[in-house]
């Protein structure tokens, strides 16, 4: 074989090659991103899956060009083990465990802080202030029975009306029959939007617990996309914080917070 005839050979292998790359590129599998469903941060409708995390991640992926997929699973230990076999590519709303990094892998930046802030009617407005749980002794507050909460909220020195589930609290305040309740802050204020309350229960500002949430990377993913998204998103979240864009999908699902002179 003559040296023009062997390179010849060796450019239609490589371009084979090329070819086949390309391909395979072209018709990968979406990016699979999963969490559970959970308002308003993730909510399954008839015709498609929205809320905060669904925006904030379509943005990043469109600034990205990846292509993605979202799917909503009730059982958090389902998907769990769907990340340490390595069968999807990235999990919503994780909190920190060390534990977790064995099968995940967690960006810096957070746009999202699971708070849970005492709410009160509007008509005892100025009249709680709140830095440690001794500042509300005497006041009644409700609580959900066996809630976790703090170690230090069910020996603090107020009357504690327990009940079932969260909703009833909102009722309870409502009708004045508690002084605060503790409840997840997106997730009621979500609530309280939708049922034209935003004015009428309001919350006082510091919160009894907070802590953030992350959009985690599979570790044993092997989407080509991977380093791509790993690469990028940090960056992304942290300009859609400074430019406002978070707080702008945030008031979409909230609305404004309620201002009182």
């Amino acid at each position: 074989m003559d040296l023009k005839a062997h390179q010849e050979i060796v450019l239609q292998l490589l371009l084979a090659i090329l070819i086949l790359a390309c391909s395979r590129a072209g018709f990968a599998e979406p990016f699979l991103i999963v969490g559970t469903p959970e308002e308003p941060f993730k909510m399954e409708t008839s015709e498609s899956i929205q809320g905060i995390d669904v925006d904030v991640i379509s943005e990043v992926m469109a600034q990205l060009g990846v292509e993605y997929d979202i799917q909503l699973i009730a059982s958090g230990a389902r998907i769990i083990r769907e990340a340490q076999q390595g069968r999807i590519d990235m999990v919503l709303s994780f909190s920190f465990k060390e534990p977790r990094t064995d099968y995940l892998v967690y960006p810096e930046q957070s746009y999202k802080d699971v708070s849970w802030n005492f709410f009160y009617h509007e008509d005892n407005f100025g009249r709680f202030h709140y830095d440690q749980l001794s500042d509300l002794k005497g006041l009644k507050v409700g609580a959900v029975n066996a809630w976790a909460y703090t170690p230090e909220f069910w020996h603090a020195p107020f009357k504690i009306e327990e009940v079932s589930k969260h909703t009833l609290l909102l009722d309870m305040l409502l009708h004045k029959r508690i002084d605060l309740a503790p409840m997840n802050l997106v997730e009621t204020r979500y609530r309280l939007k939708q049922r034209g309350l935003s004015n009428t229960l309001l919350y006082l500002p510091t919160p009894l617990i907070s802590r953030p949430y992350f959009n985690a990377f599979v570790k044993f993913s092997k989407h080509p996309m991977m380093k791509r998204v790993q690469a990028g998103y940090d960056q992304i979240i942290r300009q859609m914080r400074e430019d406002g864009r978070i707080n702008e999908i945030y008031s979409a699902y909230l609305g404004e917070v309620p201002t009182r002179e």
